[in-house]
């Protein structure tokens, strides 16, 4: 972690030297040209051929002062609206492949729309693996309990903490627990005992305490309404604010947020549209 910082604050001083132009996002115009998580590095610069060298010169001096090496097989360019040949010879400087959108990062997919079915089809996939019906002919009903809700607690947090769940997939999730928890033997499906809602309500009320995907979605959902009042103006907080004109001393219950479509204004309390 140590030389990723020194990576860190050498791209820093190249955009303060002028040597690095970075993307200006929003109406406020907040610079960014770097993100770190880990050893993963995503760069970010405007259509600008020597800001790409200078990148590339950066690199290669933290290769020499810390002797690691950087995949450039791994690495990818992504173009947005840029001339093909500019982004062929760019890729030929840098020693990388091109990419496009959406592709999947720290596991996401980065431009994808998440308001579509297709985007959650790792976390239908990943769930119909797990409550396979093989596995239900094994298991009794308290085995089945026990599976659902590891599974249930297992879905990846990237998606339930940044994207509203769309109702279809919601839908999809609750045939797939309930297919696997009424199953027979033979893998047919055997007759419900009791409703569903008893099933996901909580143990304290009566339930079974599978829980509910879609809950447990809003609650994440809010989360970042609780970190934009408290925290004072990080990086994710000025992007969000440039972008849609907010003010970052105000609680966002107190201010127009924009609706689905960018046109417009509505009130905060439909707010949570935004995230569908």
């Amino acid at each position: 972690m140590g030389f990723v910082n020194v990576l860190h604050r050498m791209f820093g001083e190249a955009v303060r030297n002028g040597r690095l132009l970075p993307l200006l996002v929003g109406r406020e115009h907040v610079e960014l040209s770097h993100l770190q998580f880990a050893d993963d590095t995503v760069l970010f610069c405007p259509p600008e051929e020597e800001t790409i060298k200078n990148y590339k010169r950066i690199l290669r001096c933290f290769e020499l002062m810390s002797g690691l090496s950087i995949n450039y097989d791994k690495s990818s360019l992504i173009p947005i609206n840029c001339d093909v040949q500019w982004v062929q010879r760019m890729c030929s400087v840098l020693g990388c492949k091109e990419a496009s959108l959406p592709v999947k990062y720290l596991g996401i997919q980065l431009g994808a729309n998440p308001r579509l079915v297709k985007t959650w089809k790792p976390i239908i996939e990943k769930v119909e693996e797990k409550l396979s019906l093989w596995k239900a002919k094994v298991l009794n009903k308290a085995g089945k309990l026990v599976l659902i809700k590891s599974v249930l607690n297992s879905l990846p947090v990237y998606y339930l903490s940044l994207y509203k769940m769309p109702k279809a997939v919601a839908e999809k999730l609750i045939s797939l627990q309930r297919r696997f928890l009424w199953s027979k033997e033979d893998g047919r499906l055997g007759m419900a005992m009791i409703r569903w809602e008893v099933v996901q309500a909580p143990k304290k009320l009566g339930g079974l305490g599978v829980g509910d995907a879609m809950v447990r979605n809003a609650a994440l959902l809010f989360k970042w309404w609780w970190r934009f009042s408290k925290e004072d103006c990080p990086l994710w907080k000025k992007v969000v604010c440039s972008c849609n004109n907010l003010n970052p001393s105000v609680m966002l219950s107190a201010q127009v947020l924009p609706t689905r479509g960018g046109h417009g204004r509505t009130s905060a309390k439909y707010s949570s549209r935004i995230n569908e």
